[in-house]
């Protein structure tokens, strides 16, 4: 008994500390946060002291609140006091918010990249992004803000399927990486309603995730290795090797870099962003 109160004491004392941390960057008192929680005079202090051992759920969660936590803080938080913390999907103001720290660094890149949700759905992308699918067949990105990206690369109707040169191992290798990922949230009840309605929707996607399905798992972490091989566009293929980095303050979004993987496709892409002309 002495050994697992210690053990919580502990837990209380290093999740106190680290809602003091928050409360201390965001600039509030302990009595702001206090009143906006809904807590009593001196709660918080007892909190951010370790002497409340096991916080309500509920409680803490008014205090991020109050603290304007973003997801990573707030799982940290959780899951210090032992909370189980789901992947939900983001938010309206969380989608803002991540649009508004990414824009900076998908500008900065000349080769194209953009930005998705943990649902697939694309939020922000860069000039180079714009104009590699302008050129094959996709005049606005922002049709697939509101239906999940892969309608880009398996319906032949609106996206770019027509132009892989390489589809026959481009896509599989796309559902592959898609199974791993989803892996730590795919019992999730959003996530099971995307993969059906991806089922659903996109009878090529189905082909290929049946496929994948049947056989064995891969050994290793599926990123999608086989680049993306574009059809001629201005005088050559293009070749990019896709890879996604998620943001270190909420996984629920990445950016998704297209990098050029020939000499050829490097050369079409100035410091700006934009393809030359040869």
């Amino acid at each position: 008994m002495a050994g697992n109160g210690h053990v919580a004491l502990d837990v209380g004392k290093v999740g106190g500390a680290k809602l003091r941390a928050l409360r201390n960057a965001s600039g509030l008192t302990q009595l702001t946060v206090e009143l906006e929680a809904s807590l009593g005079t001196g709660y918080l202090q007892r909190v951010e002291s370790g002497r409340v051992q096991q916080p309500e759920r509920e409680t803490l969660e008014r205090i991020l609140d109050a603290l304007a936590a973003t997801f990573a803080q707030r799982r940290d938080v959780l899951e210090t006091f032992g909370y189980i913390v789901t992947i939900t999907p983001p938010l309206h103001q969380d989608s803002a918010w991540a649009i508004q720290q990414t824009d900076p660094m998908l500008h900065k890149v000349s080769f194209p990249a953009y930005l998705l949700t943990c649902t697939h759905h694309l939020l922000a992308w860069n000039v180079a992004a714009e104009q590699l699918f302008g050129q094959v067949g996709v005049p606005n990105l922002a049709d697939f803000q509101s239906t999940p990206i892969f309608h880009l690369f398996f319906e032949p109707q609106r996206g770019v399927l027509p132009a892989i040169a390489n589809a026959t191992e481009f896509l599989p290798a796309v559902v592959q990486a898609l199974r791993h990922e989803i892996s730590k949230f795919q019992h999730e009840a959003w996530c099971t309603a995307l993969i059906d309605k991806l089922l659903q929707d996109l009878p090529l996607f189905k082909t290929h995730w049946e496929l994948i399905s049947s056989n064995p798992p891969s050994v290793v972490a599926a990123r999608p290795l086989v680049p993306i091989e574009i059809a001629p566009i201005i005088g050559g293929k293009l070749k990019f090797r896709i890879t996604a980095e998620p943001l270190t303050t909420d996984p629920r979004f990445r950016v998704v870099y297209y990098l050029p993987a020939n000499g050829a496709t490097l050369q079409l892409y100035t410091y700006e962003g934009s393809m030359c002309s040869p």
